[in-house]
């Protein structure tokens, strides 16, 4: 079979393999056309919010249906709560997820939620009270981390609130000052949520300390044991999950839970058809939307005969098998750039506040720090290190022509058909969580010209590190030889962000202890999202060097995919 013929296999398989997986995750995500899904747009004050909307088809003024708002952790957005969201509107309830004030598509700022403390929740809340659909006197509030002290805040000033999730927030040490502390009968029906290895919380000093004067008893709470009376609003439970604090909101027990104390809450109106009904319906649709995007960036790939049309195919004769011999020496010199400077330069980013985004900055100041770094090491040690005597100025120069033009293209496409599927399905693309979402505000585009360059000088030093000493496509023959250098690439790239995760887990499992504690902890748990991220960049990095000869064009790519993650992810 002809190389040709093998491409348009691929491809055709490739886009069955996305239109089947995009197909399958709106079945899953209207519950097979029983839930209408939509963004909406809602006021609060003078600021727009946005949110997601998952209402029963069958909920209408004359049945009326319970309703819930659903409230994200910081630097999230309302698409991480459509978990929860579409499980409980499965069961007859309205719920709205909602982006929090400069979040997502929310305008304000993170500083300005601080000051009205519920982040936009209490507009959530009248957004839906003002639905002829929504019984209004029946609403549950569910938050997770920065979520949790939101929805407490507005429970706080909201009496008629009926239920309270609070998903590891709203309680512990790090929670904002509140009017109203919490007490057997504030808020009514309370339900708390805090995983085992939540670095955030000392779940012994919470079950000891804060929750025995809310759950109205004098010992030590027990998780999973039931106090007060659903009847008179004073039910409690304390629920543990073995989870992470990033995958509390999709873990199968949270969503069981939550489902269940809403249900025992809330009166179910005759629009919860099938109770019996107890299957989780999100993680299909994840795995649904895994396949797509392996199908979308499959296909984007696959673009390369765009490259070879418009430049021709080099191997650069610098490289030596020397060179080729000491390449695991040049991997190391890179992960221990990304490890050492990981720490320092995210504190950087807190105390140097642009790009304007709340661990945005630090994540810039990071990759920069790496690249700059990467590429003075290079200039000066190449011919000790890299076996190459070839200068880093005409090296870049061959990299960088006619690839860069069509790495904007490649990119432009992945993008538009990412930005339509949001706009037309309210639906988007993940790794864990909501990555590829469309611009939906100005300054949303200008953050991501902000990042472009911090970027471009790491994926630019990641191509002199990582993919410039070996292509495979080049001096390997084979697939397999293609396959084992494609994975060692990618183990050089990720092992890093690895160890730390290995360290911070695996002492707390075997010892009982962090390494990185509190907040340090916290931005650990980034990696976790973080890592298959790189993944997916190195890949597409390592496969143009291998189809064009050059690191321009992966550099480019991901440069533009990267700065397009980080300024719709991250909060203003």
């Amino acid at each position: 079979m002809r190389e040709s013929q093998k491409y348009l296999l691929a491809a055709i398989f490739l886009a069955v393999l996305f239109l089947s997986g995009i197909y399958a995750a709106l079945i899953f995500n209207s519950d097979f056309g029983k839930l209408n899904v939509r963004t909406v747009t809602l006021k609060d004050a003078d600021k727009q919010l946005s949110a997601l909307l998952y209402r029963p088809v069958i909920a209408s003024p004359e049945k009326p249906s319970a309703a819930i708002v659903l409230a994200h952790g910081i630097s999230e957005s309302k698409d991480i709560m459509s978990n929860l969201g579409l499980e409980l509107a499965k069961r007859g309830f309205v719920v709205l997820c909602l982006d929090l004030l400069g979040h997502g598509g929310s305008d304000g700022t993170v500083s300005e939620g601080n000051k009205e403390t519920d982040f936009g929740v209490s507009a959530a809340v009248q957004y839906l009270e003002s639905q002829t659909y929504v019984n209004t006197s029946e609403i549950g509030l569910v938050g997770h981390s920065l979520g949790g002290g939101a929805v407490r805040a507005e429970a706080a000033q909201n009496k008629n609130i009926m239920a309270t999730v609070l998903i590891a927030g709203g309680i512990g040490p790090n929670t904002q000052d509140q009017s109203e502390k919490l007490n057997s009968s504030f808020p009514k029906n309370l339900l708390v949520i805090v995983g085992k290895y939540d670095v955030l919380f000392n779940l012994t000093e919470l079950e000891m300390t804060e929750l025995p004067s809310a759950f109205n008893t004098s010992t030590p709470v027990v998780p999973s044991r039931l106090y007060g009376d659903f009847e008179f609003e004073t039910a409690r439970k304390l629920i543990v999950p073995t989870t992470t604090h990033l995958f509390e909101t999709i873990d199968p027990q949270v969503a069981s839970e939550t489902i269940n104390w809403m249900e025992n809450s809330l009166t179910q109106s005759q629009n919860a058809e099938d109770k019996s009904n107890t299957s989780l319906s999100f993680p299909n649709r994840e795995l649904a939307l895994l396949f797509s995007l392996v199908g979308l960036v499959g296909i984007t790939l696959l673009g390369y005969p765009l490259v070879t049309f418009f430049s021709k195919k080099h191997q650069d004769p610098s490289i030596t098998e020397k060179g080729v011999r000491a390449r695991w020496k040049v991997y190391t010199i890179w992960a221990l750039l990304n490890l050492l400077l990981f720490f320092p330069f995210v504190l950087i980013g807190f105390e140097i506040s642009f790009p304007p985004l709340i661990f945005g900055s630090s994540v810039a100041w990071w990759v920069l720090a790496t690249g700059l770094v990467g590429i003075l090491l290079f200039a000066k040690n190449k011919p000790k290190v890299f076996e190459t005597n070839l200068h880093l100025r005409t090296l870049l120069q061959q990299n960088f022509k006619k690839e860069a033009l069509i790495a904007v293209i490649l990119f432009g496409f992945i993008f538009a058909i990412s930005s339509l599927l949001q706009a037309l399905f309210s639906i988007d693309l993940r790794i864990l969580a909501p990555i590829f979402q469309e611009f939906t505000q100005l300054r949303r585009i200008l953050a991501f010209a902000a990042f472009i360059p911090f970027f471009l000088v790491y994926f630019v030093a990641e191509g002199l590190y990582l993919h410039e000493p070996i292509s495979s496509f080049v001096t390997g023959k084979g697939n397999f030889s293609k396959t084992s250098e494609w994975a060692r690439v990618v183990l050089a790239k990720i092992s890093p962000f690895l160890i730390i995760i290995g360290v911070q887990y695996l002492s707390r499992l075997i010892l009982n202890v962090w390494i990185f504690p509190g907040f340090a902890g916290f931005i650990v748990e980034f990696l976790w999202l973080i890592t298959p991220i790189f993944v997916l960049t190195t890949t597409c990095s390592w496969w143009f060097r291998g189809k064009t000869g050059t690191i321009g064009t992966g550099a480019v790519f991901n440069t533009l995919l990267l700065a397009w993650v980080a300024a719709v992810v991250f909060p203003f």
